[in-house]
């Protein structure tokens, strides 16, 4: 996961989402009190999905080298290392661990696509960071042609790093709110999700 815009738009494309978007989204958040109700409304359905992944960096080519998503619950739903389909960033490495070397004979994205649609088809997928996830999710989809096309779209990505930054409520230089780092995360794509399901838990409880 890296720094991303702060904008939390969810792009429609391939792989993107195709129906009604949900009545509260995060995009939607420009207080604390707004972030809280957001993050109550998310526990009290309890119908979404933490997703958070690891990548080969910010440059283009894009990819991913680790996904893993939680259920609202915190069970395991995906947790995988990725081969990616091009080269991993030095400075990526440094971040995740994650190496062409340490990654020979893993699944590539097209393999695990499957397995990712019947994890997040129909639920909320919640993200921290999402602008950046988002990318590199419709740049891994939009590779696999027609095979994504057949499968539809997925719910919206909500933006859990929008929704803490109005929380926390700095102001930012440039308008609106700075975004937080991720606390208590591990630089590992499940790690990084239960850590981000903890953020969400606090701030529905408002400390």
């Amino acid at each position: 996961m890296a720094t991303a815009p702060a904008s939390c738009e969810h792009r429609r494309r391939m792989g993107s989402p195709s129906g009604t978007r949900t009545k509260a989204t995060a995009a939607r958040i420009g207080n604390r009190e707004e972030a809280v109700r957001w993050a109550r409304s998310l526990l009290s359905e309890g119908d979404f999905m933490v997703l958070d992944s690891e990548t080969t960096g910010l440059g283009t080519p894009i990819d991913f080298v680790e996904v893993g998503v939680l259920s609202s619950r915190g069970e395991v739903l995906f947790d995988s290392p990725i081969k990616p389909s091009c080269p991993i960033e030095p400075g990526a490495s440094r971040v995740h661990g994650r190496t062409a070397e340490s990654l020979v004979g893993e699944r590539r994205f097209f393999e695990l696509y499957p397995d990712l649609l019947e994890a997040l088809w129909g639920k909320r997928v919640v993200v921290y960071n999402a602008p950046y996830d988002r990318r590199v999710w419709d740049a891994a989809v939009g590779r696999l042609g027609a095979r994504a096309a057949l499968a539809g779209g997925l719910p919206p990505w909500e933006c859990a790093m929008r929704a803490f930054a109005a929380y926390v409520g700095e102001r930012s230089k440039r308008g609106g709110h700075k975004n937080q780092k991720l606390v208590g995360g591990d630089h590992t794509a499940l790690g990084d999700a239960r850590a981000t399901l903890r953020l969400i838990e606090r701030m529905a409880q408002g400390v």
